[in-house]
């Protein structure tokens, strides 16, 4: 299994890259393995980009599933906020047998342990979430992080297209 582990400090988005690329997965014809999977996420996506294109608040909820991709398993995950959720969503992506998997955690604590421990026997690329600074002072680049998150959910998709032609 290979694993890509999106990471940065809490709140910078790395949820919201992670359901772009979900999203952008679904919309390129991915299949999601649970009928329950698929409805509740195509449905909580699309609330979320709708409550965000209009300027309101939303709660959003973390996403952990199993799609399948021209034949091949992809997982995405996005609650790495703890050792137990990372290593829960690795269990699911296990048993949901997958070749691909995207998640976020944190960039530091015990994720990491966790993450360098597993990386001892398993592939993991660890990717840097990008972030500009200091932009919650200014609410007008909240433009600007959106086309930020949409560019590195693209690099992401890339990403996972490779390994599925690899």
């Amino acid at each position: 299994m290979i694993l890509y582990a999106l990471e940065a400090k809490d709140n910078c988005g790395k949820t919201t890259t992670l359901k772009k690329l979900l999203l952008r997965l679904l919309q390129a014809g991915a299949r999601p393995l649970t009928e329950t999977d698929g409805g509740r996420i195509a449905a909580q996506l699309a609330a979320e980009r709708s409550a965000l294109a209009r300027g309101e608040q939303y709660e959003t909820a973390d996403v952990t599933a199993v799609l399948e991709v021209r034949g091949i398993r992809v997982g995405i995950a996005t609650d790495g906020s703890t050792p137990e959720a990372t290593a829960n969503a690795l269990d699911f992506f296990r048993e949901g047998g997958c070749k691909v998997c995207f998640f976020a955690v944190r960039s530091k604590g015990a994720v990491q342990a966790m993450l360098n421990e597993y990386a001892r026997y398993n592939t993991v690329y660890r990717v840097e979430k990008a972030v500009l600074f200091g932009a919650e002072q200014f609410p007008d680049c909240n433009r600007y992080i959106e086309e930020l998150n949409a560019w590195q959910a693209s690099r992401l998709y890339d990403f996972c297209q490779s390994e599925l032609n690899a």
